[in-house]
């Protein structure tokens, strides 16, 4: 008698076996995980200018030319904290002598501080996803720009 060959017996909770494995579609998911990548790369970063994170947002903001009352909206709405936190924020780079003035300006020591973390960023994300294509990185900016619209207007209860 010949002896017959029966596939292995599979579950509905065991997926096929494959040899290439799926692409998993963006969802929230693979954006924190990417997000806590990069996140950490760039915490490696501004380790040496003893910034946070926020903190180097508020730099940027005084650096691109906003005013006090500009940064506090600037900071409010791309970090998702408060007025008052923004204020803490102007407050702190200025207390550590990186920004000046009633109209924040960068000082000289934030001047360096701010373009160091600019060139290490660009550093940095050339190698993270410079080589990627560039209709590929339009592509996903248009979906993050579209993700990130509509989880705004559910912070704003629309």
């Amino acid at each position: 008698m010949t002896a017959v060959s029966t596939p292995p017996a599979t579950s509905p909770s065991t997926p096929p076996a494959s040899s290439t494995p799926a692409t998993p579609l963006l969802n929230g998911q693979v954006i924190g995980i990417t997000y806590h990548a990069i996140a950490a790369v760039r915490d490696r970063l501004l380790a040496g200018s003893g910034l946070t994170f926020h903190q180097s947002v508020a730099l940027k903001a005084v650096s691109d030319g906003f005013d006090r009352a500009g940064a506090v909206g600037h900071l409010t709405a791309k970090l998702k904290i408060s007025g008052s936190a923004a204020l803490v924020l102007l407050d702190e780079i200025a207390d550590a002598g990186l920004v000046e003035g009633a109209r924040p300006s960068l000082t000289d020591r934030g001047d360096s501080v701010q373009r160091a973390f600019a060139d290490a960023v660009a550093e940095t994300a050339e190698r993270l996803y410079g080589d990627l294509p560039q209709a590929d990185r339009e592509i996903a900016a248009r979906a993050l720009a579209h993700v990130t619209t509509r989880a705004n207007a559910e912070l704003d209860g629309r």
